[in-house]
């Protein structure tokens, strides 16, 4: 028997619950997850409005577009709205999750906070 294949036996009465209450969220820690998760979707976005594009273009719809409208589509220009698109959401993104830290923590401050409940297995 090694000492990496020991098991540790609990009994059931080990397991406590513990009730915890979240009464505030660091506002800078907020801002750094959002701007983070909001480059992902920006960079998903630019990926996607560009897969879009040449699945449509091979489809020869940029053509039909270009034929019915006579509205030329390039992708510089395809690619140019998706990544102003991506800013706007990273920007407007980040500041939101500011602000709404800023609102939980005034609610919790009222409200006294979110009980949430964790348990040992």
């Amino acid at each position: 028997m090694s000492i990496f294949s020991r098991t540790v036996r609990r009994s059931e009465s080990s397991v406590k619950p513990v009730n915890l209450k979240l009464v505030k969220i660091s506002f800078w820690s907020a801002v750094r997850v959002g701007f983070v998760i909001n480059i992902a979707v920006g960079i998903g976005l630019v990926i996607a409005v560009s897969v879009v594009y040449f699945i449509l273009n091979a489809l020869g719809a940029t053509a039909l577009l270009k034929d019915f409208v006579g509205l030329d589509v390039a992708f510089p220009a395809v690619l140019a709205t998706a990544l102003s698109m991506a800013l706007f959401t990273i920007v407007v993104g980040t500041i939101l999750a500011g602000v709404w830290a800023a609102i939980f923590n005034i609610v919790a401050r009222i409200t006294g906070g979110v009980s949430v409940g964790f348990t040992n297995n």
